[in-house]
């Protein structure tokens, strides 16, 4: 019996330690599982949600594509991103989940909506789909203008080089105002503006509207084009020959500019003058002098533009008068 005792005692004790080891191996584990917790959380993570959005840039056009303004929230503040679905007349767009919608994919009088999707990188937030916005008339415009000829004179026909698009490939209509030094001298439809009765250095622009039917429009307006020196013209004709010994001839010259014209001989013969001012050419003619003689005469503005003239005048031997009672 003592014995059997013994052995109860020695038993107990064995059940004893195996019991504190059961418990320190239950605390372990315990802890484990706290250390591990926040993983087991990830449950508990709330989707992102849009609040707001809106395509903007509305009505929209063929002048630019469609884009959409988003608000979000996240209820642990975690990064938003987005994936798009955008449709045209309630049609998705395959393949096309972009942040903007290029102008090809739509067209005047189409709707245009998009359908957002928020993500925070774990969970998916619900679909949130814009108001459907209606695709408007595009404005035509005009891309370039320009004068030709480039380098041109008082008197010259200028004429203006447009070029003008429309994103509705709409007829274009095209209207055009004239200014000289600023002022506007001619409007309406003619893309030519005749100088005649300008001056250098005028400065002559164009304004250009380019318009649909729909009556919108865009204008862009030339460089202007300094008018260059005109040069003068002699309008007058030498006579073909001299009397009583004299030759006389006031050369006329016509200047568009209205320049003041100074004239001089280039070529002459001896004793033969001009007046600069006036061009009244002079020549008192020898008694004894007979041949053919070359004349050049030039008229010239303020500006080096020039006029010449060039003839020939023939003088003959007289022939003497005949002796009274011979």
């Amino acid at each position: 019996m003592m014995v059997m005792s013994s052995c109860m005692r020695n038993a107990q004790k064995i059940g004893l330690l195996i019991t504190a080891m059961a418990l320190c191996s239950a605390c372990t584990g315990g802890e484990e599982t706290e250390a591990t917790a926040p993983a087991t959380h990830a449950s508990d993570n709330r989707p992102p949600v849009v609040t707001t959005a809106v395509i903007i840039n509305a009505p929209l056009s063929q002048a630019a594509p469609a884009a959409v303004q988003i608000q979000s929230e996240d209820p642990e503040r975690e990064a938003v991103s987005f994936h798009y679905q955008w449709y045209v007349d309630n049609a998705p767009i395959a393949n096309l989940t972009n942040a903007t919608l290029p102008t090809q994919f739509f067209r005047r009088g189409q709707t245009v909506s998009v359908e957002i999707i928020p993500t925070d990188g774990v969970n998916k937030g619900q679909p949130y789909r814009t108001a459907g916005v209606v695709v408007g008339n595009a404005s035509p415009r005009v891309t370039a203008v320009s004068l030709i000829p480039q380098t041109a004179r008082a008197g010259d026909r200028l004429e203006a080089q447009v070029e003008a698009s429309d994103p509705d490939h709409d007829r274009i209509d095209l209207t055009f105002k004239w200014y000289r030094n600023d002022t506007v001298i001619k409007e309406g439809e003619d893309s030519f503006l005749d100088t005649t009765g300008f001056a250098a250095p005028d400065r002559i622009a164009v304004e250009v509207r380019a318009s649909d039917p729909s009556g919108s429009g865009h204008s862009s307006t030339s460089e202007p084009l300094a008018l260059g020196n005109s040069g003068p013209r002699i309008v007058s004709t030498p006579p073909t020959a001299a009397v009583q010994d004299r030759f006389d001839y006031s050369v006329q010259a016509l200047d568009p500019d209205g320049d003041r014209l100074i004239y001089h001989l280039e070529m002459a013969p001896p004793g033969m003058v001009i007046s600069s001012e006036s061009g009244h050419i002079g020549w008192q003619i020898p008694t004894d002098q007979q041949g053919t003689f070359h004349v050049k005469v030039v008229a010239k503005d303020e500006h080096g533009g020039l006029a010449t003239q060039e003839f020939d005048l023939t003088l003959t031997q007289k022939t003497p008068s005949a002796t009274p009672g011979a």
